[in-house]
């Protein structure tokens, strides 16, 4: 083959770079993107459930200030901030073993690079299947 570039007088290389170049940027308000915030948010709720649910039986004050803390929060951060505090006061009644098993379980999942857990590839960076058919496209024209 020539070395020589094909003569394009559509500037259908120029397109075909174009779309990659679109391809590899994650448009937001897409099907996968909704499906992950609804992922998330249902994550977050229940975790949120769980902590409720553990602080319910608190009696002294600083069950009154979890249950107030828990009720307010609004992110997956919230909750992870008041881990320690909750699991503090639960270890004071040893029947909440398994409950706290439970707490330590919703956390790992939730945040699994606080424990040491690699980091997931970002989603922008993983091709999506129509991208990946069209890069095997091109290859395939090239044998």
């Amino acid at each position: 083959m020539s070395s020589k570039p094909r003569f394009d007088p559509l500037g259908l290389t120029e397109l075909d770079s174009a779309l990659d170049d679109a391809a590899a940027v994650e448009i937001p308000g897409l099907p996968a993107d909704r499906i992950a915030r609804i992922a998330a948010r249902r994550a977050f709720v229940e975790m949120k459930q769980l902590f409720l649910r553990a602080v319910e039986n608190l009696e002294h004050r600083k069950g009154a200030w979890l249950r107030s803390q828990v009720r307010g929060a609004e992110d997956p951060i919230d909750l992870w901030l008041l881990r320690g505090p909750l699991l503090a006061a639960l270890r004071e009644d040893d029947r909440t073993r398994g409950l706290r098993a439970e707490l330590y379980r919703s956390l790992d999942s939730t945040f699994p690079q606080a424990f040491g857990a690699p980091v997931a590839a970002p989603a922008s960076r993983i091709p999506t299947p129509w991208h990946v058919a069209v890069v095997e496209a091109k290859f395939s024209d090239a044998r």
